[in-house]
């Protein structure tokens, strides 16, 4: 092993959880309904994924995400705790487990703490009735509360909510109404997406894509300037934070860091290789019990993908990219001296940013570099 390959380098580990009693009518993820059988296969299938994991390091994150983390039971919780702290040195600096308020107990929620959970991301997305039901949520605003109150309770100190916005027929008082109320229970992150129409939902076969290009711009410039003047800075498109609380996991991801993916459909970058596992319950299990998991969409990755997505993920990140250690900063940089005179972009002594104007084009902007350079 050459000096180089001894330099540590941080791992993240995702666990995907694919169960939900419903599945919402904007969400394209793939779902299961969560049987007693299925829950079964799925933890022992799972457990036996973690163990195969052959690499020495640690996991600085982790990061259980769904689907519905927060259904499943505390023996289940045991069980993958039990597997995971043996293979790992010390408990992660950040560990982060998604939960539905719908599925919020306390007995559950002990059980993530005495494992070694650190941080919570709550779905809420909205605290209006009305928008909950057009997205298909089973939860009511009174769950919301009395969900977060008991995650507090507890004495989590890192939490995180997610909401949307430009959901159909949300006006900008009710959006403002959701800002209001999010701050009000004071985390520490959130998250806010616009609603997008995906293919195979529920919500798209029925508006079809239902998008207002407008609109969806004014929410978002409602939506930067309403957190940040309450203390929630904006360090990625879509995500802010209060000082020291931007997530580990997904700085790391979006950094071209490694990570390991466990679950059916999760996804992995490691090792020289982007892939996913099969979409299939049924299917993962079967191979994970044969020892021959079976990888869809497998990437072999060399400088030029990375350096790529360096600075398409780069530019979706408020501090942006050192372009200058960037493979491909001679061939872009016509394209970065016209977006910084059309005000897009903002050039620093070492990083290149998108101004917030920039931002409202960045998917457009990610576009024409990925075009640029392909």
């Amino acid at each position: 092993m050459n000096r180089q390959e001894k330099v540590y380098t941080p791992l993240g580990l995702y666990v995907h959880v694919p169960f939900c009693a419903t599945k919402c009518d904007y969400c394209a993820f793939y779902k299961e309904r969560p049987s007693r059988q299925n829950l079964e296969r799925y933890i022992c299938a799972l457990l036996r994924e973690i163990q195969s994991i052959g690499d020495e390091r640690t996991f600085d994150t982790v990061y259980f995400g769904g689907g519905t983390p927060g259904i499943l039971l505390p023996r289940a919780i045991d069980q993958i705790a039990e597997i995971l702290h043996t293979r790992m040195h010390k408990i992660p600096l950040e560990w982060t487990v998604e939960i539905a308020p719908n599925t919020v107990s306390v007995e559950k929620l002990q059980h993530w703490k005495a494992i070694g959970v650190n941080r919570i991301s709550m779905g809420i997305q909205s605290f209006n009735e009305t928008t909950l039901r057009t997205l298909g949520r089973q939860q009511t605003p009174r769950q919301i509360f009395h969900a977060y109150e008991l995650v507090r309770s507890l004495d989590f100190t890192n939490v995180g909510i997610d909401l949307i916005f430009s959901a159909p027929g949300q006006t900008s008082e009710q959006l403002l109404n959701d800002l209001s109320l999010a701050i009000a229970l004071d985390p520490e992150h959130i998250s806010t997406y616009c609603l997008t129409y995906e293919d195979d939902t529920i919500l798209k076969n029925k508006l079809g894509d239902g998008a207002e290009e407008n609109r969806d711009r004014d929410f978002y410039e409602t939506v930067c300037e309403f957190l940040e003047i309450h203390g929630y800075g904006q360090y990625e498109i879509s995500n802010f934070c209060k000082k020291g609380y931007a997530s580990l996991h997904n700085r790391n991801t979006w950094l071209m860091g490694e990570w390991i993916g466990v679950g059916p459909s999760a996804s992995s970058q490691y090792r020289g290789l982007r892939y996913t596992n099969i979409a299939s319950l049924d299917r993962w299990a079967r191979e994970i019990e044969n020892n021959a998991p079976e990888r869809t969409d497998v990437i072999k990755l060399d400088k030029k993908i990375l350096a790529i997505d360096e600075i398409i993920f780069g530019l979706r990140m408020n501090e942006g990219i050192d372009l200058g250690k960037n493979i491909f900063c001679q061939k872009i940089s016509p394209f970065v001296d016209d977006l910084e005179a059309q005000g897009l972009l903002r050039r620093g002594e070492q990083r290149i940013c998108l101004t917030g104007k920039g931002r409202l084009l960045c998917d457009a902007i990610a576009q024409e570099i990925f075009n640029t350079l392909e």
